[in-house]
């Protein structure tokens, strides 16, 4: 058997490709940017370097903060039409050791966050380690699983929170008689758009309602929970293939992969993703505004309407049709969950710095097998 490459580069994973990046990120996923939500429209936070840094990094921290002064695009619940044009990926973490690496590396300790001792480091990767299904110790396996996908989940819910925020605010305005300006109504009727509501007359404004029905998080731990059942902890062919965490289907062969044993009058596959990411926010945008759960929304908006925090055990009774096992698929649900300690997750967040790894030298790199 081959040996690991960080045998004989010891801390340098990735190293060199983290300058690569402008040193805005970590080893970072294609479709985020990398800053807090509270820092939209506010001058991007400057990179913390951290281990061994090469000579050259000083210059291209420089040039990076001078390139990304302003605010990145932000990743937009997947449609499907376009992906935002952000800074490149490092898709070479593909090993469960070298994700076990960077993680340690950047001071990720689930029982940390778990007890509310740490944030989440803001590790974006492009997709789960595809060897994850070879690990002989399950409990690193669903380590590993859960670090890569915390985050991701993390900076959905991240971006829908601040949206919603805002959404809140200008409700409160219009109820209290203001009027909203071009810019307003432009990004309302655009969110709207992308929840799937329009303005009920040409010119007016959305059901502000009905749009905060849709516009909020899903649970942690339900996503957690979903995304682990739908996957296999990541094994799945789905998930190594084509970057499907949570079993969503689409009806062009093209956008996906066929089920195996499918015959050809099957009409479905199970849609595809460049990255991760993209995964997570078809997923939310699905719970957000699919007529299927609409009583996952309606049960939501009673906890908020309540103060009381988000249950993902209890809203996972609304997901009956989420797959065709109905109540066994929610049992199911509620028992990875409590198995997992998920709910523990629920009150997590994502550090609102960044930290860049760097090291003397990059790893040897060898083709993948």
């Amino acid at each position: 058997m081959r040996k690991p490459d960080f045998a004989t580069s010891s801390l340098g994973l990735l190293a060199a490709a983290v300058v690569v990046l402008q040193a805005t990120a970590i080893f970072a996923g294609p479709t985020l940017p990398y800053y807090p939500a509270s820092g939209i429209g506010q001058a991007v936070p400057a990179a913390t370097a951290t281990v061994m840094q090469p000579p050259q990094a000083d210059a291209a921290i420089t040039a990076a903060k001078a390139r990304y002064a302003t605010a990145l695009p932000r990743v937009r619940l997947f449609t499907g039409a376009a992906d935002a044009p952000l800074p490149g990926t490092v898709t070479s973490v593909r090993r469960s050791h070298e994700a076990r690496q960077l993680f340690e590396l950047a001071g990720y300790d689930l029982a940390a966050v778990r007890a509310g001792e740490s944030d989440v480091p803001r590790l974006f990767l492009a997709q789960v380690p595809n060897d994850l299904r070879k690990l002989r110790e399950v409990e690193e396996r669903k380590s590993i699983f859960i670090k890569t996908v915390l985050p991701l989940i993390l900076r959905v819910n991240e971006e829908i929170a601040e949206d919603r925020s805002r959404l809140l605010a200008l409700d409160a305005r219009l109820k209290a008689g203001a009027v909203p300006g071009p810019a307003e109504r432009r990004w309302l009727n655009s969110l709207a758009a992308a929840y799937g509501l329009e303005a009920a007359q040409p010119g007016g404004l959305p059901d502000l309602a009905a749009l905060l029905l849709r516009v909020d998080e899903i649970p942690v731990a339900l996503a957690l929970a979903q995304s682990i059942e739908e996957s296999g902890w990541g094994t799945s062919r789905f998930a190594r293939e084509g970057n499907a965490l949570y079993g969503q289907y689409a009806w062009s062969e093209s956008a996906g992969l066929k089920p195996a044993g499918s015959g050809p009058d099957t009409a479905h596959v199970v849609r595809s993703f460049d990255r991760v990411i993209d995964a997570a926010a078809a997923y939310s945008l699905n719970l957000n505004t699919h007529p299927a759960y609409h009583d996952f929304r309606a049960a939501r908006a009673s906890l908020r309407a309540a103060g009381k925090p988000l249950d993902a055990e209890a809203l996972a009774g609304h997901l009956l049709r989420y797959s065709e096992r109905g109540q066994d698929y929610v049992r199911t649900l509620r028992i990875i969950i409590r198995a997992n300690r998920l709910d523990e997750l629920q009150q997590a967040s994502l550090a609102s710095g960044m930290v860049v790894a760097m090291a003397d030298e990059a790893p040897n790199r060898r083709d993948e097998s």
